[in-house]
């Protein structure tokens, strides 16, 4: 059976928080390398996106499809640079739909080349 992914997405210092709204199920993961600095949550986008995937996999079990994914982020009082990290992560990851905070995302997801979309 597959199922859409809904998850939600806590991002902290040099850490990540995943639960799955639709199971429950939780992660905690400490980044490995570090992504944060003093004075910005996302200092390094390429450690931060590495994290992240990383956190999201080890939550990931069973059919996924990414036809539909939605992430919200919390918390919703991140940086606007800080925002365009996170969106550009979870695009490059396979998200679609992505919230800060309940807050649908004013970006629309890029559309897909015409002879793709021909197949959906």
């Amino acid at each position: 059976m597959l199922f859409r992914i809904d998850f939600e997405i806590g991002i902290y210092p040099d850490r990540i928080q995943v639960s799955d709204r639709r199971s429950g199920r939780f992660v905690d993961f400490r980044a490995e390398v570090p992504f944060s600095a003093q004075d910005r949550l996302i200092a390094d986008p390429v450690y931060f996106e590495n994290a992240l995937a990383k956190a999201l996999r080890k939550l990931m079990s069973g059919g996924f499809i990414l036809l539909d994914a939605r992430a919200n982020v919390l918390p919703a009082s991140l940086a606007e640079q800080d925002r365009q990290v996170v969106r550009s992560a979870l695009r490059n990851i396979g998200f679609k739909r992505i919230a800060f905070d309940e807050t649908e995302d004013e970006q629309a997801p890029p559309r897909l080349p015409s002879s793709f979309a021909s197949l959906f």
